[in-house]
């Protein structure tokens, strides 16, 4: 006998299947729409994330009374619309709190307005190491007297084109700095003339340019800023925009020029856009090490 089954009856016990694709979109397109957000935001948060990039200089002219001499480069900071003076104090307070020998300033103090200059270096006047400092470019525009009368008003040394003998224990280093590579002129004779080799020698420059033009043998140690460490980056690889002439090779970090060194700062603020992707702002520690 033929025996005939209905096709409902050959699925007869049968589970239907589930489809669940509507639920996977919907999750999907909500990590999405989280990552998007989060990468929106992100270059909004980094400028406030300081990072505290410390570097150890090593030098058979480092003085024995200066071994474990710690000193903080600071640059950069814009001061303005986009950094407020609670900004400013927050820093010095970090800075305070890190207890340095020395601080270096590396100029661009405000952004946008003369009107940000007394109230910026009344609270540079808290910090509790001697400070020593150049002009950058931004004080230029912003009025270089009156950013050097409101330094000398809080106790800080200008070494545009000057340069002073730090003494610790009967022994000496050298610190000195040049005008704005942009907006001034440069007499870097000022800080080598008295100095000799066997002395170790700190030249602050605004803008890392100017390394390439050091003829002296007798600079050990350049700082400079100006780049912001190109601000945005593509992942901290590579700035499309660098105000440098030599691009990435001057964006950050630390740079050998023959035997001299050269540390360039990411700084603190930001300039047109308060915003950094992959160049965090940095407060730079130095530790000196005598040979």
């Amino acid at each position: 006998m033929k025996t005939t089954l209905k096709r409902g009856s050959e699925q007869a016990g049968r589970k239907s299947p589930e489809y669940t694709r509507g639920k996977g979109v919907n999750r999907k397109e909500i990590s999405v729409a989280v990552l998007l957000v989060i990468a929106v935001m992100y270059p909004f948060i980094e400028p406030y994330w300081i990072e505290e990039k410390v570097y150890h200089i090593s030098r058979s002219d480092i003085p024995s009374a200066f071994n474990d001499t710690k000193i903080v480069f600071l640059t950069d900071i814009h001061h303005g619309r986009f950094f407020s003076r609670s900004r400013v104090a927050r820093v010095v307070d970090q800075v305070n709190k890190l207890k340095p020998e020395l601080i270096l300033l590396g100029g661009d103090y405000v952004e946008g307005s003369p009107k940000y200059i007394d109230d910026f270096f009344e609270e540079l006047g808290r910090l509790h190491a001697p400070v020593f400092g150049v002009l950058g470019n931004h004080d230029h525009w912003q009025g270089a007297e009156r950013t050097r009368k409101a330094m000398l008003r809080r106790k800080i040394h200008s070494i545009d084109n000057a340069a002073f003998w730090v003494r610790k224990n009967g022994q000496r280093i050298r610190v000195g700095g040049v005008g704005d590579h942009c907006e001034d002129v440069q007499h870097l004779n000022r800080t080598v003339d008295s100095a000799e080799l066997s002395d170790f020698v700190i030249l602050v420059s605004h803008s890392p340019d100017y390394v390439q033009e050091i003829k002296s043998d007798k600079v050990d140690l350049v700082l400079a800023g100006h780049t912001h460490g190109g601000q945005v980056t593509f992942f901290g690889v590579y700035g499309p925009k660098v105000p440098s002439h030599y691009g990435q090779k001057f964006r950050t970090g630390s740079v050998m020029i023959n035997k001299m060194q050269m540390i360039v700062s990411n700084g603190i603020g930001t300039t047109l856009f308060p915003i950094r992707f992959f160049a965090r702002p940095q407060i730079v520690i130095i530790h000196l090490h005598a040979e």
